[in-house]
């Protein structure tokens, strides 16, 4: 006969009685609950492994935000970090039926009945980086972690690299473009917030986007650059006969006319190259560090964006570069022949200094032109050495952030002061403390000019 596999136990009366009832209701039910848990605990554990268990680790250099003496010079012209990020939020956030990404900007209602207010209905990839970035350092993990989900499946494509624009206004021609300057911003925001909230799928997204802009040497991919040209006897150190033309594809994304801004269309031709401003040395230096692009990279681009200065007497640097059989070629305008990009350049001593490399010579020009002249235009003459183009409304952002790498209070104030001009402060406007631009009697508050302030203030 076959044993019971119930155990039982003898009492002094000698009958048989099961282990259970050894226990209370009370203590059993106790116990399976706790049975419960730690089956839970374990799933829960499993989980966490797959998702998170996996995700290598990621050193960026830490560079500490402009503290109280800062943010009282900025204050001082009507820039309130706080009160900007929350109204471009309050502003620019669920229009048209979109709630997580940011439009490239948002024109208020004018005064009469034929202007409502409108936003553009464009999604541009950097402007979510930004977006990003400030989530990530206002510490709102759920806000963040939406924004990357959305730009993840808005913004991808096949190749690894995503798309610069999307959205129901972006023009035919603009379809499916995906340049380096994005997608650098946006690998820019990615790691940042990988370090603070990423999984191991972020991780293996992260290095997909590395592999698309990075060759096997740690080199920027170059892109297709249309630039324009003409025959003429070049200034020493100028480059020869050519300046490219526009950004890459030629295209404006954020919409605003470049009034009286002449370029030189007539002449065209493509190149294949790569934007100075595109080499962000903080971002390479960390790839490289963390071993996720190859060696000696760093030391490479620092190289060849010093060697990027137009010369004694041109205190800039340039737009492009490309690689021929003689070497290096650089090219060094934005728009057009004969002149210097100031914006482009202006990037790339953003990139200088945060590196503790940016060229005296340059940046005592900048600073003189910020703090004399109270605007920065977007061209430089080669010939003249005047200034001429547009006011390069974005570049703010990147003077000030260049002033506290620099650790100088004067040219932070001028540029603060240049900004705080075109502060909104009227009490009854839905926009008080974004920063605007007025044109034709409109204010439009672009969402790089306030996510830039944001982040550097």
């Amino acid at each position: 006969m076959k044993r019971r596999t119930l155990r039982f136990i003898e009492k002094g009366s000698g009958t048989k009685v099961p282990l259970l009832a050894r226990f209370t209701t009370k203590q059993i039910i106790i116990a399976a609950l706790l049975f419960v848990a730690a089956i839970s605990g374990v799933i829960a554990y499993l989980l966490y492994v797959r998702t998170f268990g996996n995700a290598a680790q990621i050193a960026l250099t830490p560079h500490d935000n402009p503290g109280y003496e800062w943010e009282q010079i900025a204050s001082e012209n009507n820039i309130i970090s706080n009160y900007l990020w929350g109204r471009t939020k309050k502003l620019m956030l669920n229009r048209d039926g979109e709630d997580i990404l940011i439009p490239t900007y948002y024109k208020i209602a004018g005064r009469l009945v034929t202007q409502p207010a409108e936003s553009s209905q464009i999604y541009k990839l950097s402007d979510q980086a930004w977006f990003l970035d400030c989530y990530v350092e206002a510490g709102d993990a759920v806000a963040a972690r939406n924004l990357k989900n959305r730009v993840v499946s808005k913004f991808h494509s096949d190749s690894g690299m995503y798309l610069s624009l999307t959205g129901s206004k972006v023009a035919d021609e603009q379809q499916g473009i995906k340049t380096t300057e994005d997608n650098i911003a946006w690998l820019e925001a990615y790691l940042r917030y990988y370090c603070a909230y990423g999984t191991s799928r972020d991780y293996e997204e992260i290095k997909k986007l590395i592999g698309a802009i990075f060759d096997e040497t740690g080199a920027l991919r170059p892109e297709r650059l249309d630039i324009a040209y003409y025959s003429i006897d070049k200034p020493e150190n100028a480059e020869q006969g050519k300046a490219s033309r526009g950004e890459a594809y030629g295209i404006n994304y954020d919409g605003a006319q470049e009034i009286g801004d002449e370029d030189d269309s007539a002449n065209l031709k493509q190149v294949v190259g790569v934007k100075l401003s595109n080499l962000r040395l903080p971002l390479i230096y960390d790839l490289e560090n963390n071993g996720l692009i190859a060696k000696g990279a760093y030391d490479r681009a620092l190289k060849l964006v010093k060697e990027a200065k137009a010369g004694d007497g041109v205190p800039f640097y340039a737009y492009a570069y490309e690689k021929t059989e003689n070497g290096i070629n650089y090219i060094y305008s934005g728009s057009r022949a004969g002149t210097v990009d100031v914006g482009e350049s202006i990037v790339v001593m953003a990139n200088l200094a945060r590196m503790k490399e940016l060229d005296k010579d340059c940046y005592n020009e900048l600073k003189n032109l910020v703090v004399n002249e109270r605007r920065i235009l977007s061209k430089y003459f080669i010939v003249t050495g005047n200034y001429g183009g547009t006011e390069a409304y974005r570049q703010y952002s990147y003077v000030l952030d260049i002033a506290y790498d620099m650790e100088d209070r004067d040219l932070y104030r001028a540029a603060c002061n240049c900004i705080g001009t075109r502060v909104a402060t009227k009490s009854s406007s839905p926009a008080i403390y974004m920063v605007f631009r007025e044109n034709d009697g409109r204010f439009t508050f672009f969402a790089s000019d306030n996510l830039g302030v944001r982040k550097a203030v």
